[in-house]
């Protein structure tokens, strides 16, 4: 069932990238400090997206490296603090933005390749990097450009567009409102929905008042003395990727429609659950699939993590123009023996309870408990699953049609698990993780949807 990953037999992408531009705000815009919430704080990392646009021969592509970098320029004014750099305030000992203009960087480049040469390029492939504009000349992320965008133009016509930025300033659903506007200034449109900013609306409360434990989180009194990972040194950190597991194999997994269908009513046949979407239904399998692939011990805690939007289930909601992270990754965890020796249903179950946990409550206690603590991920050691097939990237239409694939660069992370669209607008979706060798040939036993008696 599984699919090698990469599965073109492309061994290098070529391209010849002019020198990059630094792209300001087209109008005076504020300075100062902008304020990042605690949600914020603990996802500072960068995000490499690709959005490949076929041929469209009413309009060519000579202009389209200007028209977005024009746009874009105008989007600037009301998304002013994507043109600042990450700082850390000393007084507080968090991050936050200083607005000084310094810009977004910019750059267009040409490739002899057509994209049909790149294979199916709904599947991840580490070539795709070479499409995403990395800042060479900054070495630590209080030093880098929050954002980057590179036009990559194909022979045959078609063109792609890399987007590079800090998950810090935005999650999935407030990048596809930016890049929905970007499309509306890049068409003439204007603004389609007008930003807001104010994250102080997840400020935490006074005095901070955690009621949770959130397991989710490792307080950063509890990390290694020799492990860097306070503010300072993410501040201060090496922004560049990490190298993948050497010891493990990257996979992909399509579902179709109807074996995601079939996974849910699986679910269904048990009398206690009442209904069953198909995120839950496909993180349930997964999970119980790779649990049953992995040693383990029977008493040994099986962990996963997944987001949350919260946007709607805080009190009052945020506004739907919202601009930052308003995501929580909460915590389930089952032994490993009853994990995979329970149905599917179980697992929905569990998944199930844990997003009905997740309220406003749960949410300012979450705020507040980094607000007291500080800390960092639990994700050491355990899964996430990110579920971008959730956030339709595939809608994002600069004026020459909509792209034919929008996704992740591949992920080189062995503990997140990346559910994505397959690029066919059918249902169906991809599964991409890694496993030891042992541990894949199990998965791919494992994974697969049984029928139904």
């Amino acid at each position: 069932m599984g699919l090698d990953a990469p599965t073109s037999q492309l061994m290098e992408l070529k391209v010849v990238a002019e020198m990059p531009e630094v792209v300001v705000p087209a109008e005076p815009t504020p300075e100062g400090a902008f304020y990042l919430s605690n949600i914020d704080q603990v996802v500072n990392f960068y995000v490499e997206t690709v959005y490949f646009f076929k041929a469209n021969a009413a309009k060519g592509v000579d202009n389209v490296a200007e028209v977005l970098k024009e746009a874009l320029s105008k989007l600037l004014v009301p998304y002013h603090f994507l043109a600042g750099r990450l700082t850390l305030n000393m007084q507080q000992m968090r991050m936050e933005i200083d607005c000084n203009r310094a810009g977004v960087l910019f750059t267009k480049s040409t490739t002899d390749l057509s994209i049909s040469d790149l294979g199916d390029v709904s599947l991840p492939n580490p070539l795709f990097r070479s499409l995403i504009l990395l800042p060479k000349d900054a070495d630590t992320v209080s030093e880098a450009p929050i954002m980057t965008a590179q036009v990559t133009l194909f022979k045959c016509g078609g063109f792609c567009l890399g987007h590079y930025m800090n998950h810090a300033v935005m999650d999935g659903i407030s990048a596809l409102k930016f890049l929905n506007n970007w499309c509306s200034i890049a068409k003439g449109e204007g603004l389609t929905l007008p930003p807001s900013l104010d994250r102080t609306l997840l400020s935490a409360r006074s005095p901070p008042s955690p009621v949770f434990d959130h397991p989710e989180f490792v307080k950063l009194s509890d990390m290694p003395t020799n492990t860097s990972f306070t503010t300072t040194d993410a501040i201060g950190a090496q922004f560049k990727g990490t190298s993948a597991p050497i010891n493990h194999v990257f996979q992909i997994f399509p579902f179709t429609a109807q074996e995601l269908e079939s996974l849910k009513q699986h679910a269904l046949s048990d009398p206690s659950i009442s209904k069953c979407s198909t995120f839950e239904a496909i993180v349930a399998h997964v999970w119980q699939a790779r649990s049953k692939s992995v040693a383990a011990a029977p008493d040994q805690q099986c962990k996963i993590f997944f987001a949350v939007d919260f946007r709607n289930r805080i009190y009052p909601p945020l506004p739907s123009n919202y601009v930052g992270n308003a995501v929580v990754a909460p915590l389930v965890q089952v032994q490993h023996a009853d994990l995979i020796s329970n149905s599917l249903s179980f697992c929905v179950r569990k998944i199930q309870q844990c997003m009905e946990c997740v309220t406003d409550e749960y949410v300012r206690s979450s705020i507040d408990w980094w607000e007291t603590y500080k800390g960092v991920p639990a994700f050491l050691g355990e899964i996430l699953v990110s579920a971008w097939w959730k956030i339709p990237f595939e809608t994002v239409d600069f004026g020459w049609g909509k792209p034919i694939y929008a996704g992740p660069v591949v992920n080189d992370r062995s503990e997140f698990i990346l559910l994505l669209s397959n690029g066919k607008r059918d249902g169906g979706l991809n599964i991409y993780l890694a496993l030891l060798p042992e541990e894949m040939a199990k998965f791919e036993q494992n994974i697969k949807v049984p029928s139904m008696s």
